[in-house]
């Protein structure tokens, strides 16, 4: 696939999460009432919680973690995933892979995390092949979160399989590293599903601002 990623990577940086959860709260309200009424418990929660989230979020160092792009009205957002916690759910849950070969699920990788110099690689297995598929962050199309050499390689190879795990519609949400990619996520869940547009495959259990309602 072709990898926009060096130019989301910048324009993340100068993205303002305050405008993006503004715009998405006038888009509620304008909607209908409900709209209103949830528009209003999300600028409570973007006060009180989410205001002094950091952004762009630091990803620490030890703890492998991921960034994924998403693209919106305010411009690009990082998403932070965390890998690492990612494996310990899949540990803790009792988690299958799936086996697929690696000629079918190649086009998941993005080449732009794909290190072609050779003298940069650290081969690191500690975690395995993971792919996101989600209506709202990758399109509906799966994408590689983890493992994205090990499947590059494999595909040159002509390896028969591969094992991944992967990661569907709301199964995302444990992968979120931090608050405010938790919330952005929830928060687009609620707009879609006010405006009448949220994909049929995610689960539509408006509103999802209740979870940082308590």
């Amino acid at each position: 696939m072709e990898s926009k990623i060096q130019l989301h990577e910048i324009q993340s940086r100068i993205f303002q999460p305050a405008r993006h959860f503004h715009l998405c709260m006038e888009e509620m309200k304008i909607a209908s009432q409900y709209g209103t009424d949830i528009a209003e418990k999300w600028l409570d929660v973007y006060t009180r919680i989410l205001a002094e989230e950091e952004y762009p979020v630091v990803h620490p160092i030890g703890q492998e973690t991921f960034s994924l792009y998403a693209e919106y009205e305010a411009g690009v957002f990082e998403y932070a995933l965390d890998i690492d916690g990612a494996t310990a759910y899949i540990n803790k849950n009792g988690l299958k892979a799936e086996i697929f070969e690696p000629s079918r699920i190649i086009h998941a990788v993005d080449q732009g995390n794909v290190n072609t110099d050779p003298a940069r690689i650290k081969p690191n297995h500690k975690n395995p092949v993971m792919i996101l598929q989600n209506s709202l962050l990758t399109n509906g199309k799966p994408y590689c979160i983890n493992g994205n050499h090990r499947l590059t390689e494999a595909y040159k190879s002509g390896f028969q399989h591969i094992e991944v795990y992967v990661f569907r519609e709301m199964e995302a949400v444990p992968l979120f590293y931090d608050t405010l990619s938790k919330a952005a996520y929830f928060l687009e869940i609620d707009r879609r599903q006010i405006t009448g547009d949220l994909p049929a495959g995610l689960n539509g259990k408006s509103p999802m601002v209740n979870y940082f309602l308590g």
